[in-house]
């Protein structure tokens, strides 16, 4: 069985109850998006953390057996992690050894390559000899250049030639990080799905139960959706903006600057 039968699977059980992913979401405060992507068998797109939760609140809802639905997604992914194991079982035989060709060297070839080495060294001495005949007898006259030069201009140039070739390097520039502006905090009365997007860059869902409160940090701005948004009250930067729903109302792309909470168009 695979994720997709198995979210079918719930799909039918639900249908058989005559019941609508409106009524379960309104039931387990679960959004009606998340319950399509669990009858779709889409389950790696919810938060991880609270698949189980989730399935356990569905098969209450529909007065089904909570521990035999968790059995069942279980069955399901022993099945897609030994199907995976034998994947890549299977793509790690080894290959067989390259056999490298035996080189045999011959006796006449061994001579052959020896009479090559033999004439190239009666030429290195013939080379020697005619040039140790040539030089014989000549002598060069060695100048000593350092008798040339006086003394306080060979350490006057030596002092310059050093500043010359190690300049002092400038000052490293210390850059300071742009320190969070925004600050976001959020307080529940009952519990609480909501999805945070930070600044475009970091981005985040929540379960949170009731009374609890969680604070975020952004430079610019926050974008969030929630569901149940009723049950949470909001602050930034330590003033009060209420709350940002109706319970048991969805509000969606709601952004929030340091100009205030507006709709994302």
């Amino acid at each position: 069985m695979s994720l997709e039968s198995f979210g079918e699977e719930l799909r039918r059980l639900r249908e058989q109850k005559q019941m609508s992913l409106a009524a379960i979401s309104e039931a387990t405060r679960i959004s009606e998006k998340m319950l399509e992507a669990m009858e779709a068998g889409r389950l790696s797109v919810l938060p991880q953390t609270y698949i189980r939760a989730f399935l356990r609140a569905y098969a209450r809802v529909l007065e089904l057996n909570p521990e035999e639905i968790l059995k069942r997604y279980d069955a399901v992914n022993q099945e897609i992690s030994v199907a995976t194991e034998e994947w890549k079982n299977r793509s790690k035989v080894p290959a067989p050894p390259l056999e490298r060709p035996k080189q045999t060297i011959t006796a006449s070839s061994g001579r052959t390559l020896l009479r090559p080495a033999m004439i190239l060294v009666v030429i290195v001495a013939a080379i020697g000899g005619v040039i140790y005949l040539a030089t014989r007898g000549s002598s060069v006259p060695v100048q000593d250049p350092l008798s040339k030069v006086p003394f306080d201009k060979a350490v006057h140039e030596t002092e310059a030639a050093v500043v010359q070739a190690e300049p002092t390097p400038p000052p490293p520039q210390v850059r300071r990080p742009v320190a969070d502006s925004l600050r976001l905090e959020v307080t529940t009365t009952d519990s609480l799905w909501i999805s945070v997007n930070i600044d475009n860059v970091r981005k985040g869902q929540y379960l949170f139960p009731p009374r609890r409160t969680h604070t975020w940090a952004a430079k610019e701005q926050f974008i969030i959706s929630m569901g149940n948004a009723g049950v949470a009250t909001f602050r930034l930067n330590g003033n009060d903006l209420g709350a940002l729903g109706k319970r048991g109302a969805v509000a969606r792309n709601i952004v929030i600057s340091q100009s205030g909470v507006q709709q994302a168009q």
